[in-house]
């Protein structure tokens, strides 16, 4: 009897970690939702703005059709011979995936204010989001992985 409760229990396990393998995959919908805190590594430049960190916040969920509904925002710390600049970017979500590893990515528009006096700039981003970080690309610009120092971002299907 002791055995066939373990069998059952090892079975239910396997199962229910298929089940879950199948939904991060992009067999279902993905929400992800998340603020805090990140760091960049030394050496990080977007438009001659040297980068330390960022702050961040998302709500979003990607649909298992690619479409993608939510909201991006972030703010990047740096600096520029002007001095401390920071450069916000607040993107709305229009398709997605939820990756094999676990990550999501996610895209659409966004509002690109460099924080030096100019209009902001519309262009197209993306983001690569795990639990740990979170890898941006604005327009053509692929921004090096950001590691969260405070915070977090959740991945969830549903």
């Amino acid at each position: 009897m002791k055995r066939l409760s373990i069998l059952f229990v090892v079975a239910l396990f396997l199962a229910t970690a298929a089940a879950s393998s199948l939904l991060v995959s992009g067999a279902g919908n993905t929400e992800v939702t998340g603020a805090g805190t990140a760091a960049f590594p030394a050496g990080s430049v977007y438009n001659g703005v040297t980068l330390s960190g960022s702050q961040f916040g998302k709500g979003l969920v990607i649909y298992a059709d690619g479409s993608g509904i939510g909201n991006f925002y972030t703010v990047l710390d740096g600096s520029s011979v002007l001095g401390p600049q920071s450069i916000t970017v607040t993107g709305v979500v229009t398709s997605g995936s939820a990756n094999a590893d676990g990550s999501v990515t996610f895209a659409g528009a966004s509002s690109v204010d460099m924080g030096d006096g100019t209009p902001p700039l519309s262009v197209p981003f993306s983001a690569t989001v795990t639990s740990g970080g979170l890898t941006l690309v604005l327009g053509g610009t692929t921004l090096p992985t950001q590691t969260i120092t405070d915070g977090g971002i959740d991945i969830n299907p549903f």
